[in-house]
């Protein structure tokens, strides 16, 4: 399956800095979600949406290691409309897993069940939701799916084909806290490399 990441927002919230390009541990926050992808067993090309408003963002995907990984310029209106116009314009007409730049706690095994869940639910679409009752602190969005308070973890599979019309979509919900840690403010970076140093603890524990 090829990926498409969301690259191109102006980052309002963060003092129109570009985002995808903020530092994490001496890294731009994209790196962490291009490694991810690249080290997955089920992500074939990798493709990462830009605009006119990104250009730090796009010089880095254009020099990203590989032949994998290549940019596509979309018209900045929104995410959305954007990745539509990505999916078109790449002729991208089979389900397609779709990613948010901000997600430095994504990893490949997250990657690889969320489309093995995918391809197991005989839906059209698919979004990955975290539990909200495992994440600390406040968080922007709370949804209801069956009745368990969720947070959009900024990871979907939709299908290239039918991007003109709403697609039957299932929800899967992951005990993943760092999937919610999307960075929508400055101070959320911090939180993020609390969390990538806890997870680092931990992996070398066990």
């Amino acid at each position: 399956m090829d990926a498409l990441v969301m690259a191109g927002g102006k980052g309002k919230r963060m003092g129109y800095d570009e985002k995808p390009m903020l530092l994490l541990g001496e890294k731009p926050l994209i790196s962490y979600v291009l490694n991810a992808l690249s080290d997955s067993r089920h992500i074939g090309r990798i493709y990462v949406a830009v605009s006119s408003g990104v250009p730090g963002t796009a010089a880095y995907v254009k020099d990203y290691p590989g032949e994998r990984v290549s940019p596509v310029v979309t018209p900045g209106s929104g995410y959305i409309p954007d990745m539509a116009y990505a999916v078109n314009v790449l002729g991208l007409y089979e389900p397609v897993l779709v990613v948010s730049a901000d997600l430095p706690l994504i990893t490949p095994d997250i990657i690889d069940r969320t489309i093995s869940a995918y391809w197991q639910c005989g839906k059209e679409a698919l979004s990955v939701r975290v539990d909200a009752g495992k994440v600390p602190g406040e968080q922007d969005t709370i949804l209801l799916d069956d009745g368990v308070p969720s947070i959009p973890a900024g990871i979907n599979v939709v299908h290239g084909a039918h991007m003109d019309r709403s697609q039957e979509e299932y929800i899967l919900i992951l005990d993943e806290p760092g999937l919610a840690m999307n960075v929508n403010y400055k101070k959320d970076l911090a939180l993020c490399e609390r969390m990538m140093m806890a997870n680092e603890r931990h992996s070398r524990r066990s």
